[in-house]
């Protein structure tokens, strides 16, 4: 009987640390699949990025680090995709990836992306800011938007 007890007790351990690991990011206010915010300036005007692609996450920190000068681009969204207020749009984040170069149709500034926000998601379809840089990178949108003052 306290064999069985012992084994018992063991996979229950090894059950909750499993869950425990699985389910961490959404605890700690990450959306899981290992994903980052990255905070980015395009002229002086700032929007967050949710990034879920392991290659972009890199290429975007070595763009905050100076290391590259790609840009971000993506498909547009309506709504703040809960992480990019105070804007009514965002980068779907599964689509976000860091450029060399892009067609000029996409370029532009958040806040005229904001002003012609049906032309934008109904005609251009995606955001490509030729001078946005990563500025900043954290676990959670809050962390980025004390250093966003935008609108």
């Amino acid at each position: 009987m306290r064999r069985t007890s012992l084994i018992l007790l063991i996979t229950l351990l090894a059950v909750s640390v499993a869950a425990l690991l699985l389910f961490y990011p959404l605890l700690v206010g990450g959306r899981g699949s290992g994903g980052r915010y990255f905070l980015v300036d395009v002229s002086g005007e700032r929007f967050i990025i949710y990034v879920t692609d392991e290659e972009t996450i890199r290429l975007a920190e070595d763009n905050l680090r100076g290391l590259n000068n790609l840009f971000p681009t993506g498909e547009l969204e309506r709504g703040d995709g809960g992480f990019n207020k105070p804007w009514s749009w965002h980068l779907r984040p599964d689509t976000v990836r860091m450029a060399e170069f892009s067609i000029e149709l996409c370029d532009g500034l958040p806040s005229y992306v904001e002003s012609e926000l049906d032309y934008w998601i109904d005609t251009v379809g995606r955001y490509c800011p030729w001078s946005g840089r990563i500025i900043a990178s954290a676990d959670s949108p809050a962390e980025l938007h004390a250093q966003s003052p935008n609108k």
